[in-house]
């Protein structure tokens, strides 16, 4: 079925987690529809004071671009749900999408409306009505939603596989006695900053042959704390600036394990997690949000709450690089290229959704 789509939503800059999936999923959806695309994502840089005014002024711009393509036949509005208090302007645009008659696709990221129950949420349930659809990454998420706002729900699973496209192997693998770990991202406490940098302290206190690789944008004071761990750590530890497209699948291709112990409540199914097995990474994460629908057996999880440290530690120091260690790493790249393939169709087939 081929629609044309009022596509709204966040996108980049800023580069982050929601911007990126908005973006990916743009892209999927402009293959075989025509697109109009409405930014309601907050500015970049430090423009406190018109944050809000700014996105108010784009969600109006958004509502008007709805207006404008009403006459269109086939049309549909493509929603990306904000996790926090831009879910106001979510609200905003369901009502003017249902009263131009629009079904409604409402893309799911964020879990911080679902571990606790928003009212913001419930009037968008109630002003949608049977005409919104919601896209979820994962059944965990669709089941938990469905529970906290006690409501029959009409959805589709996609998951983020589809928006990270499977990377090309590696060069042949320079011979090193060490295994590379890394984490990128938008480096913060509760993504896992702290935890990964004391897991890298642990290792070296436990003579682990192990390197410890950082990368993303961090605030002053996690730059400092950053850079006082680069200073502590010496060769054992470095950190690099925010990396970007061919940079950082080139960081991807150097490591060995990626460790994300993210406590972030708007964690769903991270994208970092898909790019990292995209490179045939291993994994280490939390067990929350989507998260455990992303790993397999080649990958850690570890229970929300646990001693994330000692289990990483013993879990690390069963591996070693080498053939088996390179063997184990193609066939996460091939594993991943299967679970992109699946989802890549589930984009597909999602504007055919059963009226019924």
């Amino acid at each position: 079925m081929t629609c044309h789509i009022v596509a709204i939503g966040p996108f980049p800059p800023p580069q982050n987690g929601p911007s990126s999936a908005t973006k990916g999923m743009i892209v999927c959806l402009s293959e075989a529809n025509s697109i109009a695309v409405c930014n309601i994502g907050p500015p970049s840089g430090k423009l406190s004071l018109l944050k809000q005014p700014i996105r108010f002024s784009r969600a109006l711009s958004a509502c008007l671009q709805l207006f404008v393509d009403r006459t269109h036949g086939d049309r549909i509005c493509y929603l990306a749900c904000d996790g926090g208090s831009g879910l106001i302007y979510t609200s905003l645009v369901v009502l003017f999408a249902r009263l131009l008659a629009y079904p409604v696709y409402l893309h799911h990221h964020s879990f911080n409306y679902i571990d606790r129950p928003k009212l913001l949420m419930r009037s968008i349930l109630t002003l949608g009505g049977r005409q919104l659809r919601h896209i979820f990454p994962c059944d965990i998420m669709r089941d938990n939603f469905a529970d906290t706002y006690g409501r029959r729900i009409r959805s589709s699973l996609i998951s983020n596989a589809a928006l990270v496209a499977p990377q090309e192997e590696r060069d042949e693998p320079k011979e090193r006695t060490h295994l590379v770990m890394g984490m990128l991202g938008n480096l913060s406490r509760e993504k896992g900053l702290d935890t990964f940098l004391d897991l890298a302290r642990q290792a070296r206190n436990e003579s682990l042959p192990i390197k410890a690789i950082l990368a993303g944008p961090a605030g002053a004071s996690e730059r400092a704390t950053i850079d006082g761990a680069v200073a502590e750590l010496g060769d054992m530890l470095e950190y690099r600036s925010p990396l970007y497209d061919n940079a950082k699948a080139a960081f991807y291709r150097e490591l060995d394990v990626f460790v994300f112990p993210t406590t972030d409540s708007n964690d769903a199914q991270p994208l970092v997690i898909f790019e990292a097995k995209a490179a045939g990474n291993a994994v280490i994460s939390c067990d929350r949000g989507c998260i455990r629908k992303q790993l397999d057996e080649s990958d850690l999880l570890i229970p929300s709450g646990g001693d994330f440290i000692p289990t990483a530690l013993a879990w690390l120091s069963g591996m070693s690089p080498g053939p088996a260690l390179e063997r184990r790493r193609k066939a996460i790249q091939q594993a991943y290229k299967t679970r992109h393939a699946k989802a890549r169709a589930a984009v597909k087939a999602l504007l055919d959704f059963d009226e019924a």
